[in-house]
């Protein structure tokens, strides 16, 4: 009915029990287990007398917990400490600042997620007055919201809101003494606490890779708003001839010599944006032809991880020759210290992804290659290349830094020249 256990770091014992299918846990602020295990005995007794009937809990009692810890002998609500926090806003306030080890990316992404959650559930409302119907009236209004691009939210965009909501709670909760939260999130199952009990959209099947023929038929056809139009290029692959060809004029056209080794990075290797502009001079190990990837962090036992690549020649000429003029610092990719019509840089640091991307879009806008929409339009074509050329899909998992089945069926594929070479070769 109940059990106990030790914090680690604390040296405390701690209880959970279960009463009308909510859970409770509290300190049992001693460190002797003989105590704990006489508390434990304590709440079981409670328990089971609530059970036959013969104790009820009074009705000026607020806090069933703490009532059961002590054996049914408080009444009333203990006094809030001082420092106690409860209002949404407070508690994201303070989660924030205390996620400093996360990356950078996350830590965004969290913040622009608990932002929907104080505008639509009220900064000022308490965390702990949130129930059930609360979190499902979010995500009817989620809903039937508005995109950026035009769409409606999906159930993917909502379902990352609501599980950064709940590590809001579980961090809350595992701080009494900062706020009044002390049951299971109501996102949750009662019975079930891994299920959660509100009903979210199911998201529609991902859409498939396209190429650029395939897309500009579609394009051709009318009847595409502008967002529509962007959806379908932000699906773009490019063949191999293609990638070669967007890789001349690139080099062919831009003046700063550190974009080509960028475009040249992400074409040979499949690298995302954000690792691209992570990525150390050391990375690369020419002589053992490996380049590794700096990787937004996938494993939370890990501060950060990484992949290795084998180094393609063409990159290994490209990137020799970008190092042997690199303006210095540790950065694979770096903008110079002078650049016109920009401030003069006091020292050298690794690019960030915006001014990555504003050089991705600077170099190709006003060519016939401005469709492609920035850097993980390479890493598809990237993907697509591989599978093209039978290279086994756990191999381009590990390439590519997937982790998910959903990801690597995105490049289980074959380019639609290849699938009519197939079908002629049929005997009907």
């Amino acid at each position: 009915m109940a059990s106990i256990w030790r914090d680690n770091r604390s040296g405390k014992w701690l209880i959970k029990f279960l009463y009308l299918q909510q859970a409770f846990t509290r300190s049992l602020r001693t460190t002797s287990e003989s105590k704990a295990n006489l508390a434990k005995a304590l709440v079981e007794d409670t328990l089971q007398m609530l059970q036959t009937g013969r104790l009820e809990v009074p009705d000026n009692v607020e806090d069933e917990g703490t009532w059961i810890l002590t054996g049914g002998k408080l009444t009333r609500k203990p006094s809030k400490p001082t420092q106690r926090i409860e209002s949404i806003g407070e508690v994201c306030e303070k989660y924030l600042l205390d996620q400093i080890d996360k990356d950078e990316g996350t830590q965004k992404c969290e913040k622009i997620h608990l932002a929907h959650l104080k505008r639509i559930l009220g900064a000022k409302t308490k965390l702990r007055s949130l129930s059930l119907d609360n979190m499902q009236q979010y995500v009817n209004k989620r809903r039937s919201e508005d995109n950026k691009r035009g769409g409606k939210i999906s159930g993917v965009t909502i379902k990352k809101e609501l599980s950064t909501f709940a590590q809001v709670w579980d961090w809350a909760r595992a701080r009494g003494n900062l706020t009044c939260v002390t049951t299971q999130c109501p996102l949750k199952d009662p019975i079930k606490s891994r299920k959660w009990a509100v009903r979210i959209p199911k998201p529609e099947r991902s859409k498939t890779f396209m190429t650029w023929a395939e897309i500009t038929r579609r394009v051709e056809r009318g009847g595409l708003s502008s967002e529509e139009e962007g959806e379908l290029w932000r699906m773009l692959y490019l063949d191999d001839l293609q990638v070669s060809k967007l890789l001349k004029f690139v080099n062919d056209s831009t003046t700063h010599p550190f974009v080509f080794p960028m475009f040249a990075f992400a074409a040979y290797t499949g690298a995302r944006r954000s690792e691209i502009c992570r990525s150390l001079i050391d990375d690369f190990d020419f002589e053992a032809g490996i380049v590794t990837i700096r990787e937004r962090k996938r494993r939370k036992d890990l501060a950060a991880t990484t992949r290795k690549v084998p180094l393609n020649d063409n990159l290994r000429h490209v990137m020799e020759e970008w190092f042997s003029k690199h303006p210095g610092g540790q950065f694979s990719i770096t903008l110079p210290l002078a650049m016109p019509g920009r401030k003069i840089r006091t020292k050298v640091g690794n690019m960030s992804r915006f001014e990555a991307t504003h050089h991705f879009n600077q170099t190709l806008a006003d060519s016939k290659w401005s469709n492609v929409r920035g850097f993980h339009a390479l890493r598809h074509s990237f993907g697509a290349i591989c599978t093209r050329a039978g290279i086994p899909m756990n191999v381009i998992a590990a390439w590519m830094g997937h982790s998910t089945e959903e990801m690597k069926e995105h490049y289980q594929h074959i380019l639609p020249q290849d699938q009519q070479d197939w079908m002629k070769k049929l005997p009907l």
